[in-house]
């Protein structure tokens, strides 16, 4: 019999991290718009840093999703057309996973009359490791994890994959729209042990991520509210993020916004932030999920962002949705 717990436990890992029906999930979607869409990278006149922790279902205990990033990005010009680059490394603990993921980006931007469309290609490397701890119950009807076939074994399991994504937008200075998707070569996950044995895990699907913003001026100059809505697919199940950030002198803002999945309303969270000094800006985000985890209902994201102008110096005041 195979009634291991840990080993079913680390069976449903599988199938929301190796069969790619879990990718790292940020709230703060609308304050790093490159994150998710390769096409924004360098759309800006700006070099931007940005740092995003996230921790969710706080109060879980050990094996709580744990998701941080770091990316530089900025605008290039390569044999005379405005482009951008963009380097991104991605850090995700699930359960008995700590994957590793390190993202390359390119993309195009050309001028129109009323706004700018662009489009990007990203490639990132994916380094899935898991350390998993293979428990057995003392009885007459269990036996041995190492006797067990179907019990990989090695007690640290590792693979690399390869990714390639895409993404595109149109932006004016009122509103913008960008589609993207991930792993659209649907790279294979299998998993080597430290006795050269291989095991199949699964594979990546593509995820699809559809955005849209639009910048609402306000009677005082000092106020614009922004709408943003985000929708993440895999084509069998989707969740929908709808949020309203409303900006305050150009240097404060506060958010309210839901998720929703096909289930039920997922979480309900509040955003807001704070430009520290010329450049440097930090946001908090607090989810209150309406899930079944009541044992730990609050997840919690923090983002620091740094933009700066290699050229001349850099203006102070923001007024449209192009702020980072």
């Amino acid at each position: 019999m195979k009634n291991y717990f840990s080993f079913f436990i680390l069976l449903i890992l599988i199938n929301l991290a190796a069969k790619a029906q879990h990718e790292p999930l940020f709230s703060s979607y609308m304050l790093n718009k490159h994150v998710a869409n390769p096409g924004f990278v360098g759309s800006k006149s700006t070099v931007n840093a940005v740092f995003i922790n996230r921790t969710m279902f706080a109060g879980f205990g050990e094996g709580k999703p744990v998701s941080s990033v770091f990316g530089v990005e900025g605008p290039v010009e390569i044999l005379g057309t405005n482009s951008g680059l963009g380097f991104t490394i991605v850090s995700d603990e699930l359960g008995f996973y700590n994957n590793i993921d390190v993202e390359a980006a390119y993309s195009y931007h050309h001028q129109l009359t009323n706004g700018i469309i662009g489009g990007g290609i990203s490639l990132n490397i994916t380094n899935y490791s898991i350390n998993p701890e293979w428990t057995s119950i003392d009885g007459d009807y269990w036996q041995d994890a190492s006797n067990d076939d179907a019990v990989p074994t090695g007690s640290d399991l590792s693979t690399i994959t390869f990714g390639i994504g895409a993404g595109f937008y149109y932006e004016t200075n009122d509103y913008y729209i960008g589609l993207a998707a991930s792993n659209l070569n649907r790279s294979d996950v299998i998993f080597s042990s430290s006795s050269a044995d291989e095991w199949y895990a699964g594979f990546n699907v593509p995820h699809y991520y559809l955005t849209g913003a639009y910048n609402i001026e306000l009677p005082n100059p000092l106020f614009d509210l922004q709408p943003s809505v985000m929708l993440r697919s895999d084509l069998s199940a989707y969740m929908l993020d709808i949020n309203g950030t409303l900006y305050i002198k150009d240097k404060y803002w506060a958010g309210f916004g839901l998720r929703s999945s096909p289930r039920n309303f997922a979480a309900f969270n509040f955003l807001g932030g704070i430009e520290l000094f010329n450049g440097l800006k930090l946001s908090y985000m607090l989810d209150i999920n309406t899930s079944m985890l009541l044992v730990a209902p609050t997840s919690h994201e923090i983002l620091v962002t740094y933009s700066f102008n290699i050229e001349a110096k850099r203006n102070q005041k923001y007024k449209s949705i192009r702020y980072l």
